[in-house]
């Protein structure tokens, strides 16, 4: 059950990153190197976030779907 609860916490995140970066019309500026950077660095950090989201929730046997 822990698995099920990462991802959808790992979803919200994922959809509010996607929210903030689609209000601020990012992917229209993604050819500007700057752009293209801080979109990188968002991007980037929004998966290290995620897998710590997950090995958090999931604990030491995240690979464990059901018990």
């Amino acid at each position: 059950m822990g698995s099920v609860k990462a991802f959808l916490l790992m979803a919200l995140l994922t959809g509010l990153v996607g929210l903030v970066l689609y209000s601020l019309d990012a992917h229209l500026h993604y050819r500007n190197l700057v752009w293209a950077s801080v979109l990188s660095v968002v991007l980037l950090a929004t998966h290290v976030g995620n897998m710590a989201i997950y090995f958090v929730i999931a604990g030491k046997k995240p690979y464990k779907w059901f018990n």
